[in-house]
């Protein structure tokens, strides 16, 4: 590093990341301020790393957007992550930081590569919860409250993540929780939504049963899904298909009414329940958690209801007495409804390449996350 100029954005470094196993490799480019570049994990969409940030001593994840533009629906993944990352951006919302967004391309015309960089997490509550050691309730109360306070927050700009699983729950050492990856998020609109939302396990009824037609509501199915995980270091609902975890959700909570059936599911899903499920009697929750708390119970209870109507919505959740440790409105931080642009759009690639172009040109890093590290794990 010495005699390097970490200023300056124009000067690059080029490396690979392999995973422990050296069975999958990233290949990166990034800024010199970006060293120590290490493999973290990828996905379907991309790969991540964690580095130091030596402009500010920080410990960084870069996520590596993988084919960022190779059909106009990757494109508008693409486009549509990028907005609702910077909409959502700030220090204190219990939501992932967009510290830096970059490409090492120089017109749009090459544009072909594409970087965030966000706070890094230690851990996730999947790796929490795998290491099966009993969750004291007020820290699961404090998880939740924390879940919860950044859904509000999501949700009040008219955003529905549509991804809360334990993997998509970041937790620092200290406690701190983040929502990550709003790689499947979507501005919340009238219109018809695809199914192909939130991994199985803790996916609400509504998107089984109904298809394309959720709300927000579906966030709030995924948060009791999790609250029931940290209680029991099992998922409640570990369904092997499609009506298998439309079954498993019956058993616990009882046959919906017909009034329910009639109201929430398309004809071949209400003759699946009649017909292939039946009349269930609902599980009384105090034998699912033999050591939760009565308000535990009734506030689990709100969050599992098969009907959406009849869950709270996050900021109704947060003032339930199970959570009043820690709820405080007036410190719960909300958005700006981020007005449906593009969103519903149907361009070419080109055409989602020159707009997601524009706000990576026009990002500006924000104050918070220039600010040295204080504290900087090894």
């Amino acid at each position: 590093m010495a005699n390097v100029n970490i200023d300056n954005q124009d000067q690059w470094h080029s490396g690979e990341c392999w995973d422990p196993d050296h069975l999958y490799c990233i290949q990166w480019t990034v800024p010199i301020r970006y060293q120590n570049l290490t493999y973290i994990g990828h996905g379907a969409f991309g790969g991540v790393m964690r580095a130091t940030d030596t402009k500010t001593n920080k410990t960084v994840a870069i996520k590596k957007q993988l084919r960022p533009f190779f059909s106009p629906t990757h494109g508008k993944r693409t486009y549509r992550e990028l907005r609702l990352l910077q909409h959502v951006n700030h220090p204190d919302a219990n939501v992932i930081q967009l510290y830096n967004v970059f490409t090492p391309e120089r017109s749009v015309g090459d544009f072909k590569t594409l970087y965030f960089v966000f706070n890094f997490v230690d851990f996730d509550l999947q790796r929490v919860i795998s290491r099966r050691n009993v969750i004291a309730e007020d820290h699961i109360q404090q998880i939740i409250y924390s879940l919860l306070r950044g859904l509000k927050f999501i949700h009040s700009g008219n955003i529905i993540h549509r991804d809360i699983t334990p993997k998509n729950i970041g937790i620092t050492q200290d406690s701190d929780v983040f929502i990550l990856d709003l790689g499947l998020a979507r501005v919340a609109s009238t219109g018809l939504h695809t199914g192909y939302v939130v991994a199985r396990w803790w996916r609400a009824p509504e998107v089984m049963v109904s298809w394309e037609q959720y709300n927000n509501k579906l966030d709030i199915w995924s948060v009791g899904c999790i609250m029931a995980e940290l209680l029991r270091l099992t998922a409640l609902f570990p369904g092997t298909d499609y009506m298998d975890q439309l079954r498993r959700i019956i058993n616990i909570l009882g046959t919906p009414t017909e009034q329910e059936l009639n109201e929430l599911c398309l004809e071949e899903a209400r003759l699946f329940i009649l017909n292939e499920i039946g009349n269930v009697q609902p599980t009384d929750f105090h034998t699912l958690f033999p050591t939760l708390s009565e308000e535990g119970i009734d506030f689990i209870q709100r969050l599992l209801r098969f009907d959406p109507r009849q869950r709270p919505s996050a900021e109704e959740a947060l003032a339930h007495p199970f959570l009043s440790a820690y709820h405080d409105a007036a410190s719960e931080p909300t958005l700006p409804v981020i007005q449906n642009l593009h969103d519903d759009g149907e361009y070419t690639v080109e055409q989602w390449k020159a707009l997601t172009w524009e706000l990576v040109q026009n990002f500006h890093e924000p104050p918070w996350a220039l600010e040295p590290a204080d504290n900087v794990h090894h």
